[in-house]
């Protein structure tokens, strides 16, 4: 129970930098922060977090985009199931190994999102995979900044 006394503050960051207004150009490079926290914190803790945070942090990116309730919740939670079955493999890579990892794991997480958008409302979506080469971009900064936080707070 300790642990979401660390983890639940990083994903309100990973929310309040996900809804921060960016120019119209960078925001189609905007990296997907939830869903890299979401994969941090399972290959970090794998036995605190797991498929339904992802379902939680996913309902909650829901609300916050105004999007139809449980298409990020369903994304969200199939990353997090292909990250735990991972888990072991990712570990072993150093941060900028596994960017590319993240570039294909954000990116399966965009593909489902949309795809499932499109299959519920019969929309599409333009740029699709951009914000996975942002999140690959930012991934070993971002895991070095979880790390750094995970350490000082001795979780």
């Amino acid at each position: 129970m300790r642990a979401y006394g660390i983890i639940l503050p990083t994903f309100f960051l990973a929310f309040v930098l996900a809804s921060f207004p960016m120019p119209r150009l960078i925001d189609y490079i905007r990296p997907e922060w939830v869903a890299m926290t979401l994969i941090f914190w399972i290959l970090v803790k794998p036995e605190v977090t797991g498929v339904f945070l992802g379902f939680a942090m996913g309902l909650l990116l829901d609300v916050l985009h105004g999007s139809l309730l449980g298409l990020n919740a369903f994304a969200m939670s199939v990353m997090a199931y292909l990250v735990i079955l991972l888990h072991s493999r990712l570990r072993l890579y150093n941060p900028l190994q596994q960017s590319f990892i993240v570039f294909v794991l954000v990116g399966l997480f965009l593909l489902v999102r949309y795809w499932s958008e499109s299959v519920v409302l019969g929309q599409s979506k333009a740029a699709l995979l951009w914000p996975s080469v942002g999140s690959a971009f930012i991934w070993p900064l971002w895991y070095n900044l979880l790390l750094v936080v995970r350490h000082y707070f001795r979780d």
